[in-house]
């Protein structure tokens, strides 16, 4: 049995990234998760800049953060997700921010779609390059 493909970063909890309490900001999750699934999509073969070239985009339509434990300045965080990626034209990514003891901080959940830019309808029917990385994200 095939395990699913799980697509790590590592990023550090800078300045910038908390308030006066050194707590990370409610928006830099958004942000770190963002970046994570651009570069699966890239370790996968796709450029997420050539994509948008192509009048393709994968906004966000949904998103649920749980927060079991605030993230700190100066922790160092691995963000861990899963894609899960039917026939339907939702994609979901299930994330994980794990501190270095591996203990499950953060755990986020963000649906999007594919669309075309020019009218901003959902594609139904991926092109068959979307479709092959799609596989391999998805394990």
């Amino acid at each position: 049995m095939n395990s699913k493909p799980v697509w790590k970063i590592e990023k550090i909890v800078l300045p910038q990234h908390a308030d006066h309490a050194g707590v990370m900001w409610h928006g830099t999750y958004f942000n770190w998760l963002e970046e994570n699934r651009i570069n699966a999509l890239l370790e996968v073969g796709v450029s997420y800049f050539e994509l948008t070239k192509k009048g393709l985009d994968l906004p966000l339509i949904n998103s649920s953060i749980k927060y079991k434990s605030p993230l700190f300045l100066g922790e160092i965080i691995t963000i861990e997700s899963e894609f899960y990626i039917e026939k339907s034209p939702r994609i979901n990514v299930i994330s994980k921010f794990l501190n270095k003891q591996k203990e499950i901080l953060t755990i986020a959940e963000v649906n999007l779609v594919l669309i075309n830019t020019m009218n901003f309808s959902i594609i139904r029917k991926r092109p068959d390059f979307l479709s092959e990385a799609f596989i391999k994200l998805n394990g």
